[in-house]
């Protein structure tokens, strides 16, 4: 699978997203550590790769160019280029990726309905998009909304609804109560752990018996009948029932 990265990372960018999204929320400004594949990589090394799609990645170092990641599915470190990746803030605040890498990531199998993402928009620089997964009757997709912000920095998807945070926003429609079209249930899940097969017990063999009721006259099974543990309930029972069976097939050979 290709990788569609939408643009390179500039440092000026990374401080005007903590000064605007993160900072009003509370954030200190820190640096990221976390970040998450947007692609198998090496992407053209399909026998040998380190990092797939989703993967979530701890940043150990990085420069310019290059980072230096750890998987947490895997275990895999390796240096990876920026655009292969997308930082990952407040955990559903993804940066630098594009609509196509946001369904990509919302549409692997570990996302469900309302699993949703907050990104940078394409079409219109300076805002930014929120991208849901969702199931309607049949139909499992992504659906993309434009949040709008307001002279003073607000946000809003709703005019009657601005929020002066993302967070605020994402708070919001997270609430079971406002029954809203975009209701949200949890950031984008990423893949960080190895999934283990659940235990199930081995496939028991039957085999078939050879044995043949047919081949067995009736004196023969009274003869071993008559043998049996008369203490015995299951003996006791099945005499029964062999008795039975024959006195009803002899009554049916008289009637014929």
């Amino acid at each position: 699978m290709g990788c569609l990265i939408s643009r390179f990372w500039r440092r000026s960018d990374v401080h005007r997203l903590e000064e605007t999204v993160l900072l009003p929320d509370g954030a200190s400004g820190s640096h990221v550590h976390t970040a998450v594949a947007l692609c198998n990589f090496p992407p053209f090394r399909s026998d040998e790769h380190a990092i797939f799609l989703g993967d979530k990645l701890n940043i150990i170092s990085e420069d310019d160019d290059m980072l230096r990641v750890c998987s947490t599915s895997t275990g895999n470190e390796c240096f990876i280029p920026h655009t292969y990746v997308s930082k990952v803030h407040n955990q559903w605040f993804f940066e630098g990726i594009s609509r196509r890498n946001a369904e990509q990531l919302l549409m692997l199998p570990q996302n469900y309905s309302g699993c949703f993402l907050i990104r940078e928009s394409q079409s219109f620089p300076g805002l930014y998009s929120l991208s849901v997964r969702q199931h309607s009757g049949q139909m499992n997709n992504v659906l993309h909304y434009k949040i709008y912000q307001l002279h003073n920095g607000w946000f809003y998807i709703h005019s009657n609804h601005p929020f002066s945070t993302l967070s605020q926003l994402v708070d919001y429609y997270s609430r079971s109560s406002v029954g809203s079209y975009c209701h949200l249930t949890e950031p984008c899940r990423l893949h960080d752990s190895i999934p283990t097969a659940a235990h199930s017990p081995s496939p028991v063999a039957a085999q078939k018996s050879n044995f043949n009721w047919r081949d067995l006259s009736a004196s023969m099974i009274k003869r071993q009948l008559k043998g049996m543990d008369q203490e015995s309930l299951v003996s006791e029972g099945l005499r029964e029932t062999m008795n039975t069976y024959f006195y009803l097939a002899e009554e049916s050979s008289f009637e014929d």
